[in-house]
């Protein structure tokens, strides 16, 4: 199973502070987040479109730059990217119709891997 979270942060909101249990893809969708983690020596500016993977045990601080941030935070393997591209799918209604959604996306994407890299035998 895999896990997509989407998180909204506004400007002039306190930095969030978060430590890792797991390994994460973070995904910027719309504005800008100011990221920085901790042992690292650089604040990094993440745009719309924009990506970073993010290590296990790391503590991580976040805050939205000028027109606040939109972000995606994929756990378990997952896509940060896919999500995005199916949040911005409105012809499915409602929440049952984004989650049906993802749900096939993930299936197709796991038999395409599967026919790209056949299990050795």
């Amino acid at each position: 199973m895999r896990e997509i979270r989407i998180f909204e942060l506004e400007h002039g909101e306190p930095a969030e502070t978060w430590q890792l249990a797991q390994a994460m893809q973070l995904h910027v969708s719309e504005g800008e987040l100011w990221l920085t983690i901790g042992g690292d020596a650089h604040d990094y500016w993440l745009r719309a479109g924009e990506s970073m993977t993010l290590v296990a045990g790391a503590r991580v601080w976040l805050s939205a730059g000028d027109e606040g941030a939109r972000f995606v935070l994929a756990l378990g393997g997952a896509s940060a990217r896919a999500a995005v591209v199916l949040q911005r799918d409105r012809s499915a209604p409602g929440l049952a119709g984004w989650v049906a959604q993802a749900l096939r996306s993930v299936r197709s994407r796991a038999a395409r891997a599967a026919l790209n890299h056949p299990a050795a035998g």
